[in-house]
C-alpha cells in the first residue's frame, strides 16, 4: 500500500476518534450541566454559602433535580444562589419548600438540598425565591468544641488538685473528711438552719395571711388603712397637736425671757427674790399682822363677856344653833 494512502487512513482514523471523543465529552458535560434537559430557574438567599460552587448538585429530598448556576454576594450578610431545576420535577417543589446547604456525605462537596415544606403550598414558578434555612457553621462548631475541650481540661486539672488535697493527710479536706466532731458540728448547723428556715417560712405565711386580711378589708389594720373618716380624724388630731405644740413653744419662749429678765436683775420678781431688806420688812409685817389678829381676838372675847354686849352675843349664838 502506498505510504500516502496509509498516512491518509491513519489521519482519518485520528480525526474520527477525535470527533467521537469530542461528542462524548460534550454529552458528558451537557448531561452534568443539564444542557439537554428542559429546566427552569430558582433562587435562594443564604447568610453563609461556604463550600458551595458553580456546578454543585441541587437535590430534592436527597434526589438530584438540578445544579447550581451562580453564587453571588448581594451584601455583607447575604449570598444569592441561582439554580437550574429539571422541569419534570417542578410538580414536587412548592412555595413552602425550604432550601438548605448540606454536604454530600460526611466529608463530601457542598450541595443545595430542597426539603418538603408545610402543606398548602402551590407549585413554584420560574425565578421564584425559595425559603431557606441557614446551615450550621462547621468552623463555629469546631471553635465551640475547642472551647469546651479547654474547659474540660481545666476542670480535670482542678479535680486532680482537689483529689490530691483529699489524699493528703495534712490537707484541710482530709481533716474535714475524718474529723467526726466537725461532721457533727456541720450536722447540727444544718439542723439549726433547717429550723430557722421553717420559722422564716411560718413568719412569711403569717405576713401573707395578714396581707390577705388587709386586702379583704378585715381586721383593725384594714380599718385603719381603709377608714377615711378615721384618717380625717387622725389628720385633725395631728393638726391640733401641732397647734398645741406651737403654743407650748411660744409659752416656753416667754418663760425663757422671764427667767432671763429675773437672772439679769430686771423686774419685780427679781426684787422680791434678791432684796433682803424688803424680805425682812415683809416678814415683820406678817408678824405684826399675827399680833394684831391675836389682840383683836382677845378684845372680841372680852366684849363677849361684858355686861353691855353679853345679851347680844347670847342671842346670836342661839340663832346660829
Amino acid at each position: 500500500m502506498d505510504k500516502s494512502v496509509k498516512r491518509n487512513i491513519l489521519l482519518g482514523l485520528f480525526v474520527v476518534v477525535g470527533i467521537v471523543l469530542f461528542i462524548i465529552g460534550i454529552f458528558l458535560v451537557g448531561a452534568k450541566s443539564e444542557m439537554f434537559k428542559n429546566t427552569f430557574p430558582l433562587s435562594a438567599k443564604f447568610t453563609n454559602a461556604t463550600g458551595l460552587k458553580i456546578g454543585s448538585n441541587v437535590r430534592y429530598n436527597g434526589v438530584k433535580v438540578g445544579i447550581v448556576k451562580t453564587v453571588n454576594i448581594i451584601d455583607d450578610s447575604t449570598v444569592q444562589v441561582d439554580m437550574q431545576i429539571e422541569d419534570s420535577k417542578r410538580m414536587f417543589i412548592t412555595t413552602t419548600a425550604v432550601a438548605t446547604i448540606a454536604s454530600d456525605g460526611l466529608m463530601g462537596d457542598k450541595l443545595v438540598n430542597i426539603i418538603t415544606g408545610k402543606p398548602g403550598g402551590i407549585t413554584i414558578r420560574n425565578y421564584a425565591y425559595l425559603q431557606t434555612h441557614n446551615p450550621i457553621n462547621t468552623e463555629q462548631v469546631l471553635q465551640t468544641l475547642s472551647g469546651s475541650n479547654e474547659n474540660i481540661r481545666m476542670i480535670t486539672e482542678n479535680l486532680k488538685i482537689l483529689t490530691s488535697d483529699l489524699n493528703n493527710k495534712n490537707g484541710a479536706l482530709q481533716m474535714l473528711y475524718k474529723d467526726t466532731d466537725a461532721a457533727f458540728d456541720l450536722k447540727t448547723s444544718f439542723s439549726n438552719l433547717r429550723l430557722v428556715t421553717g420559722k422564716v417560712a411560718q413568719v412569711s405565711q403569717t405576713l401573707q395571711d395578714i396581707t390577705a386580711l388587709i386586702q379583704h378589708g378585715k381586721g383593725t389594720a384594714a380599718e385603719l388603712l381603709n377608714d377615711t373618716v378615721l384618717g380625717h380624724n387622725l389628720a385633725s388630731t395631728m393638726a391640733s397637736l401641732k397647734e398645741t405644740s406651737n403654743k407650748l413653744n411660744a409659752v416656753s419662749n416667754q418663760l425663757s425671757l422671764t427667767v432671763q429678765h429675773v437672772n439679769n436683775g430686771n423686774g419685780t420678781v427679781n426684787m422680791l427674790l434678791t432684796d433682803t431688806t424688803l424680805a425682812a420688812n415683809v416678814q415683820q409685817s406678817v408678824l405684826n399682822l399675827k399680833k394684831a389678829s391675836k389682840g383683836l381676838d382677845e378684845d372680841m372675847e372680852g366684849l363677849k363677856h361684858s355686861f353691855l354686849l353679853r345679851k347680844y352675843f347670847r342671842k346670836k349664838s342661839r340663832k346660829n344653833k
